[in-house]
């Protein structure tokens, strides 16, 4: 089963998108995605470390809305990492959302308040 195919049994809906060679298709089909839902309402989550987005994701901030990033935070974008003073929220993939069943092998700076060492036993 290709990977498109298991995205549409689990009910979501894939957009393959094509455009010339010399430009950064999905990363345009990304911006243009991002902006059109700030033209609607609700929150919105991207999942991206890419600072190709800083313009669209800092039009959704400062309104009602919830806007946050799911990321790895230390490959996160400098730029995107400054918007966290404008409100946006970063989810980091291991830490805050647990998707891993066992610690990654990953050098980072852990704040002492969230270190827990039996996650490293």
């Amino acid at each position: 089963m290709s990977f498109v195919q298991a995205l549409l049994a689990l009910d979501y809906h894939p957009i393959p998108l094509s455009g010339p060679k010399d430009q950064p298709v999905v990363d345009i089909g990304i911006q243009r995605t991002l902006a059109a839902l700030a033209e609607r309402p609700g929150d919105v989550l991207l999942v991206s470390h890419d600072g190709d987005f800083v313009e669209q994701v800092e039009a959704l901030l400062g309104t009602d809305r919830r806007v946050g990033v799911l990321c790895f935070r230390e490959f996160v974008s400098a730029k995107l990492g400054e918007l966290t003073d404008q409100g946006l929220r970063m989810y980091d993939l291991e830490d805050d959302v647990r998707a891993f069943n066992a610690p990654l092998p990953r050098v980072r700076i852990i704040d002492l308040d969230d270190f827990d060492p039996t996650r490293y036993l």
